[in-house]
C-alpha cells in the first residue's frame, strides 16, 4: 500500500507536523522521528496527531528509537518501527482494529454513575454539633497561628559604660626586642641634625699692635750709574720674619761707587715688633738688593701696642658647653616632630653623636669683646613606639578587665605620669597612665529569650534586672496596642546602641 514518509526534524511541533499531513493524500502516513531532540513526547501530542490522521481517513505509524515516545505509542496503539524500510515492507494491523480501542463506550445513565462514585459522607460528620465544633477548632487553631507569627516586637537596649584606668611602670632598653606583659619595652634610636649660635662676653685682655714705627735707611751704590729708587721699595731685616720697612718717597742715588742716600722708611705692619736697633734693615727685596746696599744708621722707633678685650681659652670651652646645652634643648623640642604622635622620647639618653661643624668669631688669636661660636651637629637620642606602649597597654587591661565587660574600639588613652630616666645601663624607666572607656557585652539572642511571651511591663522588668544596662530598656510592640510579646524569640528584634 502506498506509504507518505514525512521526515521530522527537532523543531517540529504538532502544528507543524499536523500541517505538513494535510498535504498526504496516500492511505498511510509514516512519521520519522529525528535521531537527536525530544519531540512530541508526551501523550497527548500523540493523540491528536493519531485522530489528525482518522479524520484524513488515513492509518498513522512511527519510526522512533526513543523509549519514551515508544510507550505512548503503544499505550495508544499506534504502530512503531525500527527503520522506514522495515515499516515499508512489514504489515500494519488493520484499520477496523487499528480505530476500535478509540471509541468510547455510551454511558446511559451518567447521573447514576456519578452517584455511585462519590463516596458516602459518615453520619457523625453531619450532625451540627460535630460541624460547629469543627469550625471552632478551625477558627481557634488560625487565631493561634496569628497570635504566634502576626506580632512582633523591637527591643532598644543601652550597656552600661565605665572607666577602665591602670598605672602601669615601664622600661625600655636596646636589648629588647619585643613587648613584655612584665613591662619592658624595645628602645629604638633616632638621630637628628641641629645648628645654633651663641654669643659671650670676652673676658680676657691681648696686646695688639697701635702705632707703625719709623726711621730712615741710608742707601749706598754698589755702581758707576745712578739708580732710582721709588717709593715702597722694601727693607728687611736679615732674619725670617722678621719686620719690613718700605720707603716713603721716590728717590735718585747719584752715579758712582759708595754714594749714599737717606730715606724715610716706615714700618708695614704697627706694634712694638718694628722698633728695631741700628744696622738692622740690611736686605733690599727685589732686583734693586744686585744695585745697592742699605743700612739703618739709627734705630727705628715710634712702633707701640695697646691693650684690648679678647676671650680666652676658658671663654671658648665654656661658650661651647653653654651651645652644646642649647642645642640639645633645641634637639629635645624639634624630635617629637620627626617621631610619631605618643612616642616616648628618653631625655636623658640623648648625647651628641659628631660635630659637622664649628666656627669661632673672632678666630683664636684675634681681639674682640663678643665671641660667637656657631655649631651643627648630630645627635641622637632613644625613644619607645607608640604602637609598642598601646599594645602592652591594651594587654595589661586586658587582663585586668572587668567581667561581663568589653572594651570600646577606640584607641587607649597613654599619658605619661613620671619623667622617664635612663640608667647607667641604658635601662630607661617611667611611669605611665592607661585609661580607655568599656562597656557591658550584651546578647541580643539571650535578650529576646529572656522576654518572649511575656507582658511588656514584665520584660522591661526583667531585662532591667537581667543585664547591665545605662538606661531602661525600651520595647516596642507591633502592632502598637499588642499586650505581649512574641512567642517565637526569632520576631523580637533587639538592638544595642
Amino acid at each position: 500500500m502506498k506509504t507518505q514518509v514525512i521526515q521530522l526534524d527537532e523543531h517540529d511541533d504538532v502544528i507543524s507536523v499536523r500541517d505538513r499531513m494535510s498535504w498526504s493524500k496516500t492511505p498511510r502516513l509514516l512519521l520519522v522521528f529525528p535521531r537527536h531532540g525530544r519531540i512530541l513526547a508526551r501523550s497527548l501530542d500523540l493523540r491528536l496527531l493519531k485522530r489528525h490522521a482518522l479524520d484524513l481517513g488515513a492509518q498513522m505509524a512511527l519510526v522512533t528509537r526513543s523509549a519514551e515516545v515508544r510507550t505512548v505509542a503503544r499505550e495508544l496503539k499506534i504502530p512503531v518501527f525500527a527503520t522506514t524500510v522495515q515499516a515499508q515492507r512489514s504489515a500494519w494491523p488493520e484499520p477496523g482494529k487499528f480505530f476500535r480501542s478509540e471509541r468510547r463506550a455510551s454511558h446511559t445513565d451518567l447521573r447514576r454513575e456519578r452517584r455511585d462514585g462519590l463516596p458516602v459522607e459518615a453520619a457523625w460528620r453531619l450532625r451540627p454539633a460535630v460541624r460547629l465544633g469543627m469550625f471552632a477548632a478551625a477558627v481557634l487553631s488560625l487565631l493561634a497561628l496569628l497570635i504566634l507569627f502576626l506580632p512582633s516586637a523591637t527591643i532598644s537596649l543601652r550597656p552600661r559604660s565605665q572607666t577602665q584606668k591602670l598605672v602601669l611602670k615601664l622600661s625600655a632598653s636596646q636589648a629588647e626586642t619585643s613587648v613584655n606583659l612584665a613591662g619592658s619595652l624595645p628602645a629604638h634610636t633616632t638621630t637628628l641634625v641641629v645648628e645654633g649660635s651663641k654669643t659671650a662676653r670676652a673676658t680676657g685682655s691681648a696686646s695688639v699692635p697701635d702705632q707703625a714705627a719709623k726711621g730712615v735707611v741710608r742707601f749706598r751704590n754698589l755702581t758707576t750709574g745712578p739708580v732710582g729708587i721709588p717709593a715702597g721699595t722694601i727693607v728687611r731685616t736679615a732674619g725670617s720674619n722678621a719686620p719690613r720697612f718700605a720707603t716713603a718717597a721716590d728717590v735718585v742715588l747719584a752715579g758712582g761707587v759708595g754714594k749714599t742716600v737717606d730715606v724715610p722708611v716706615q714700618a708695614l705692619v704697627a706694634g712694638t715688633r718694628g722698633n728695631l736697633p741700628a744696622d738692622s734693615l740690611v736686605a733690599i727685596e727685589g732686583s734693586l738688593g744686585l744695585s745697592l746696599a742699605a743700612t739703618n744708621p739709627e734705630a727705628t722707633t715710634g712702633g707701640s701696642d695697646r691693650s684690648t678685650a679678647a676671650a680666652t681659652a676658658a671663654d671658648r670651652a665654656n661658650l661651647r658647653l653653654a651651645l652644646l646645652t642649647d642645642l640639645r634643648q633645641k634637639a629635645l623640642l624639634q624630635l617629637p616632630q620627626s617621631l610619631g604622635d605618643g612616642d616616648v622620647i628618653f631625655p636623658q639618653s640623648l648625647a651628641v653623636d659628631q660635630v659637622l661643624s664649628e666656627t669661632y668669631i673672632p678666630a683664636e688669636g684675634q681681639p674682640g669683646e663678643d665671641l660667637t661660636l656657631t655649631m651643627q651637629v648630630q645627635v641622637r637620642v632613644q625613644y619607645a613606639r607608640a604602637t609598642d606602649i598601646q599594645a602592652l597597654a591594651a594587654a595589661v587591661m586586658n587582663a585586668s578587665l572587668p567581667e561581663g565587660y568589653a572594651p570600646r574600639p577606640e584607641p587607649i588613652t597613654a599619658s605619661v605620669s613620671s619623667a622617664p630616666t635612663t640608667g647607667s645601663d641604658g635601662v630607661s624607666s617611667w611611669q605611665l597612665t592607661a585609661e580607655r572607656a568599656v562597656y557591658a557585652r550584651l546578647d541580643p539572642l539571650l535578650a529576646a529569650r529572656l522576654v518572649q511571651g511575656m507582658s511588656i511591663r514584665a520584660a522591661k522588668q526583667r531585662l532591667d534586672q537581667a543585664m547591665l544596662l545605662a538606661a531602661p530598656a525600651a520595647v516596642q510592640p507591633a502592632p502598637a496596642w499588642w499586650p505581649w510579646l512574641p512567642w517565637l524569640s526569632f520576631r523580637i528584634a533587639v538592638t544595642v546602641k
